[in-house]
């Protein structure tokens, strides 16, 4: 198969969007033509100015491990032409919305000429998911869609993207709470394949050399990985360290992931030490952190995965997530992990209850080693996406 994969951002920039569609892309390249193309390839926030008005100025062709990328803009033309619609556009989306897929099809097509079918990841507001689709109908090949569906993308707001998902032709959901939330949304349940998602580490981690790199002292470690949004609860963790350091005074906590306005603001406030705050790091650092921890947290309010998980027990890692949907479709709660109400108090009690026990982290993490191996490798996660593929092909024929 020829499969096109569009995407805003793709690595190297930063995010579980575009690490998962990396990861396909790698392991489906030896029997496929895979190609990629994006608007970014570092990591950004503003989905909307950043992909048409303040889109990068030129394109580029790259490969990362293997796999050929294009990066996409947009024209002065097109810019102008645009830029009404861009600053109205919480006013007029619905046509803000079809003006912008149509620049963005109009750059997209020379790369989508010979392909049997088009996978869009969507990642926010992004007009390129509508214009994948616009190009998919151009060229009469199936659109699958992996929409990353956070809870909060709800209402009016989102309506015009809801109805991208039940215009795709196949949707892959990450978990079964998805799943069901895309039914209730509209989408037809003979077109949701669920897949997953897996752990992205270096091929080995060293917990000892993370700690002396950065001075870490003999303790407990409660470590976040993630991109430090308010939602991923940073605020709900420094919060709870309060509750546990009464407990256990010498527990340090250690926040990694790219840095936000909102997260700079939080930690400008810390002055503890027993607090390390790292912004985006490689692979390689990120795979030492989670060697080096006791326990893996990440209090979210919203996931569409929360692929983190996996990758801290296939080290052997006990998890902390919340009571929410989709991490209570990952985390099987007192078996590989625990999943505590968001609040400060209610984190702090789960972290103390692992940390005091560590027969109970060795078995946690062992219990989740195996839900990886058995669920959530690269490869079973591949066959997954292929068959749907597969699938959609046949039914198209």
């Amino acid at each position: 198969m020829k499969l096109l994969y569009t995407l805003t951002a793709y690595p190297p920039a930063i995010g579980g969007a575009q690490l998962l569609m990396h990861q396909l892309a790698c392991q489906l390249r030896s029997h496929h033509d895979v190609r990629v193309v994006a608007q970014w390839n570092t990591w950004r926030t503003d989905w909307l100015l950043g992909t048409t008005l303040r889109a990068p100025a030129e394109a580029c062709a790259y490969e990362v491990d293997g796999i050929p990328v294009q990066t996409l803009t947009l024209p002065s033309a097109a810019r102008h032409r645009l830029a009404l619609w861009v600053l109205a556009y919480y006013a007029v989306q619905g046509p803000a919305i079809r003006r912008i897929s149509r620049a963005l099809a109009a750059q997209l097509a020379p790369w989508a000429t010979d392909v049997d079918l088009i996978h869009n990841c969507r990642i926010g507001r992004e007009g390129l998911s509508y214009a994948s689709l616009e190009v998919a109908r151009r060229r009469l090949v199936p659109f699958v869609l992996t929409p990353v569906h956070h809870p909060r993308w709800a209402g009016w707001l989102h309506r015009h993207y809801q109805r991208l998902y039940r215009l795709a032709d196949a949707v892959i959901a990450l978990t079964e709470a998805e799943r069901e939330t895309l039914v209730s949304l509209g989408v037809r349940e003979e077109r949701i394949f669920v897949t997953g998602m897996g752990p992205i580490l270096a091929s080995g981690g060293d917990g000892d050399r993370f700690r002396a790199r950065h001075g870490l002292p003999d303790g407990p470690v409660v470590l976040f990985v993630g991109q430090k949004y308010a939602y991923k609860g940073v605020g709900v963790l420094l919060a709870a360290a309060d509750e546990v350091w009464r407990r256990l005074p010498d527990t340090q906590f250690v926040f990694v992931g790219p840095r936000t306005a909102y997260s700079r603001r939080r930690f400008a406030r810390v002055a503890d030490a027993r607090v390390l705050e790292l912004g985006a790091v490689d692979l390689q650092e990120k795979t030492d952190a989670i060697a080096a921890c006791d326990v893996l947290c990440l209090p979210s309010a919203q996931e569409s995965f929360g692929a983190v998980f996996t990758e801290a027990w296939s080290l052997g890692k006990p998890v902390v997530g919340c009571d929410i949907p989709a991490v209570r479709a990952v985390i099987a709660h007192e078996r590989d992990g625990l999943l505590p109400a968001r609040n400060p108090d209610a984190v702090a009690e789960a972290l103390v209850y692992l940390l005091e026990s560590a027969a109970l982290r060795a078995e946690m993490g062992r219990r989740g080693q195996e839900k990886v191996q058995n669920g959530y490798t690269w490869a079973r996660l591949a066959e997954k996406t292929e068959a749907v593929y597969r699938q959609v092909l046949t039914g198209r024929g």
